[in-house]
């Protein structure tokens, strides 16, 4: 405790002060007590990696925002290494407005409001734009909210860590998945992984592939199951290939085209389409074809992307839809839905499954990705 407390220029009771909590907020001692002083146990030499990961980002932060700002040369340590200054910034980041993020964090306007001056003004440069969108991040912030959100990662994966050191696996798995993956491969990986590890629990996140891949870079998720497309950015991530997904034509098993034999775009063109949203990968590979053939893209009858009003449309009308034959192979095998004979709209797609390079993941979220690869691959 001395000599600590002599490095980091404290008193030794600030020191012991400062282990206690650190013990109580981990659930754990984390230090064997010997005449010689302390020395860090199994669980203690744990924390300290991932520590030593988090003073990785507190230092490449603090270089960066050192660059941005006008402020004190020390204050970007000293802010990520408040946890509840961090804390208020990244709820900002995510409400985008000062009087939900201080609803959130039970905390008065007001408070949170001069928190957010302080900081500014020790920094030297603003966090956030004020717009009729609401707060948005500056470009220096973005940075910094991405190393903090970094932070916040690690600290979840030691959280998991620590409660798994005496053998069972315990802890968060955040998976980021599109809606193609959660129809058989997820549920099959989950279901194995939750039964060899019922410790386990694991979090789905759908949004668009661009979401989930900027989460993953920054942490929030451990790995994205996904279809590399077009402005797909690699760099800084590892891609494994995961399985093939194949893109065609539904209708209801009753549709007059059902068993017209092939067909041409020319012949379907003028049916009514359920179409991805014009934003979507899909959508683009769809209209691709067309265009391929001088064709006109068809208009949609309905844009959609749940899977529960395309089934409903699909079986109570004469529509089509683009779809991944994945998401729909119980209705296609219990002979509710059939695919139409169009080969120029029958398109493979490989499915990957995506994680951070250089990333340190729990046993947690180790143990369902491995599932994952195993019920892909296999």
């Amino acid at each position: 405790m001395t000599g600590a407390a002599r490095t980091l220029y404290k008193l030794v009771s600030s020191v012991t002060r400062g282990v206690s909590e650190a013990e109580a907020a981990a659930g754990v001692a984390l230090f064997e007590r010997t005449a010689g002083g302390l020395r860090a146990n199994a669980y203690g030499r744990t924390l300290l990696a991932r520590l030593a990961r988090i003073e990785e980002e507190v230092t490449a932060a603090t270089a960066d925002l050192a660059r941005s700002g006008q402020g004190s040369p020390t204050a970007p340590r000293h802010l990520l290494h408040d946890g509840r200054k961090l804390l208020l910034l990244l709820t900002l980041a995510d409400t985008r407005a000062v009087s939900s993020a201080a609803a959130a964090l039970g905390i008065g306007q007001a408070g949170a409001s001069m928190a957010l001056a302080r900081i500014e003004a020790a920094l030297g440069f603003r966090l956030f734009h004020r717009g009729l969108q609401g707060m948005t991040p500056t470009d220096p912030a973005s940075r910094l909210l991405l190393r903090a959100r970094r932070i916040r990662a690690e600290l979840r994966h030691a959280a998991s860590e620590l409660a798994s050191a005496e053998g069972a696996v315990v802890g968060a798995a955040v998976i980021g998945t599109l809606p193609m993956a959660r129809a058989d491969l997820l549920p099959r990986a989950i279901g194995t992984c939750l039964a060899r590890a019922p410790g386990i629990q694991a979090q789905m996140v759908e949004a668009p592939a661009e979401i989930l891949v900027a989460r993953l870079r920054s942490g929030e998720i451990d790995a994205v199951v996904t279809v590399p497309g077009p402005g797909f950015e690699p760099k800084g991530l590892v891609v494994e290939p995961l399985l093939r997904d194949e893109m065609a034509v539904l209708g209801c098993a009753g549709h007059p085209l059902a068993s017209a034999g092939p067909l041409t775009l020319r012949e379907v063109s003028a049916l009514r389409w359920i179409l991805p949203w014009r934003s979507s990968m899909n959508r683009a590979l769809f209209e691709a074809r067309f265009i391929e053939e001088k064709l006109p893209p068809p208009r949609p009858a309905v844009q959609a992307a749940d899977l529960s009003m395309i089934r409903g449309l699909l079986a109570a009308s004469d529509m089509v839809a683009f779809i991944s034959l994945r998401l729909f192979q119980f209705e296609i095998d219990a002979g509710l839905l059939a695919p139409l004979d169009l080969g120029r709209l029958s398109i493979e797609r490989e499915v990957a499954l995506v994680r951070r390079e250089g990333a340190s993941l729990s046993l947690a979220a180790e143990a369902l990705i491995a599932e994952i690869r195993g019920w892909g691959t296999g």
